[in-house]
């Protein structure tokens, strides 16, 4: 049997899996032990893989990442730095079109669970004068909500790049800080097409007023500003930085232990330890079995663009999935030998999570997009044609990095 066949059998088990609403990490372990007995793996590798897998130091880091991210949000939103940052924004920004694209924005700056719910009230009550349709503010919310995801180092997806390619986090930030950038422009071009300006009558604010309130923007946020600069800058792995950040934080407000503890508790989610080790796992039954290189070999054999394979594969993920973390975990790992073919051949990373994330955005599995739909009582199909136009920006926007970092290598 062919390995692309067998490697087809197993995405279309997945899929087929997923279809049935069996938990992600269910699926990705049962998928490895599939793989191992497709690819002739022994009991005693298989098992080597699901150890290494799940007990390596970085998987423990990665995951201690995630859990400490979603803890991390649920303090800032129980202490309220982060309403209070949108309220010295509102105090600076006049136009209502900037105050209702930044919420959204600053909101999604951290990973908050249900994000896009948390600031969908806002953009309601900011967008009231502006008139917008229900659709419009639907996507206001849901655009903006989403800029950050393709490389703020944050973001468990972010990571999970990372570690499967296996390049520093400060790398793929700056990969694909394009994508962020493309879709702040669409955002605003084609978000707020036709939306005329509408400024509150105010007195005017003077340079000291404006830099209170910026000041203050920065105070509140400042423990999430502090993981970047760790992070970013100073090279400490994300687990570290975030341990870092959410202890000075309880520190500093004096949480109470019973409040800590009440956070901790609706916060943690084994089902993301799961799904981290299920990922994890998966990728090392796929390099223990040689299956991405003998795919890579035949589809080159068969002679299929990689390009095409790049495109496809976290395309066809993301509309199924719609959840980041999948689409990344399920295709990075089939597609490392093409990401890792030649020096310039990392850049191709860029178009398939480009690929990948687009197809997020546009699919009707994403928690996000379902819940800010219903808040706003908007219509699907108007709400596709506001969104089809920006992520086809996005999208293209990554086929011209990709085209333009061959074309002028080292440039």
């Amino acid at each position: 049997m062919p390995d692309i066949l067998k490697i087809t059998i197993i995405i279309a088990a997945i899929l087929v899996l997923i279809r049935f609403k069996v938990a992600l990490s269910i699926t990705l372990l049962g998928s490895a032990l599939a793989l191992g007995f497709l690819f002739n793996l022994s009991l005693s590798q298989v098992g080597a893989s699901f150890f290494k897998g799940a007990l390596n130091t970085e998987t423990l880091l990665l995951t201690a990442s995630l859990i400490l991210i979603l803890f991390f949000s649920a303090i800032m939103k129980e202490t309220g730095n982060m309403s209070r940052a949108i309220t010295s924004l509102q105090n600076v920004f006049r136009d209502a079109r900037a105050t209702v694209a930044i919420i959204p924005t600053i909101i999604g700056i951290l990973p908050v669970v249900g994000g896009a719910m948390l600031s969908a009230p806002l953009v309601s009550q900011a967008s009231d004068d502006l008139k917008l349709s229900p659709e419009r503010r639907t996507f206001i919310n849901y655009w903006f909500r989403h800029i950050w995801e393709y490389m703020l180092p944050t973001y468990p997806v972010v990571i999970l790049v990372s570690t499967i390619i296996g390049i520093p986090v400060a790398k793929v930030a700056l990969m694909n800080l394009p994508l962020t950038i493309a879709s702040l422009a669409a955002g605003i071009l084609l978000g707020f097409r036709g939306v005329r300006s509408f400024s509150p009558a105010a007195t005017p604010l003077t340079v000291p007023q404006i830099a209170r309130s910026l000041l203050f923007f920065i105070g509140n946020l400042l423990p999430f500003f502090g993981v970047l600069l760790l992070t970013l800058y100073f090279k400490i792995h994300l687990a570290y930085s975030m341990a870092l950040a959410t202890l000075g934080t309880i520190l500093f407000y004096r949480l109470s232990l019973s409040l800590v503890r009440r956070l901790w508790k609706e916060s943690f989610s084994w089902e993301i330890v799961f799904l981290i080790f299920g990922i994890m796992i998966f990728k090392e039954i796929l390099m223990a079995s040689g299956a991405m290189n003998s795919v890579a070999r035949e589809f080159s054999q068969m002679g299929m663009p990689p390009q095409i394979l790049i495109v496809v594969l976290p395309f066809i993920m993301g509309i199924i999935t719609g959840y980041a973390n999948a689409v990344v975990g399920l295709s990075f790992p089939i597609l490392l030998p093409l990401f890792l073919a030649g020096e310039q051949s990392l850049i191709y990373q860029t178009l398939a999570y480009a690929s990948g994330f687009c197809a997020i955005l546009l699919s009707p599995m994403h928690v996000c997009l379902v819940m800010t739909r219903e808040y706003f009582h908007a219509d699907m199909n108007k709400l596709y044609r506001l969104l089809i136009l920006p992520v086809s920006v996005v999208f293209f926007t990554a086929v011209a990095v990709v085209m333009i970092s061959l074309w002028f290598p080292g440039r």
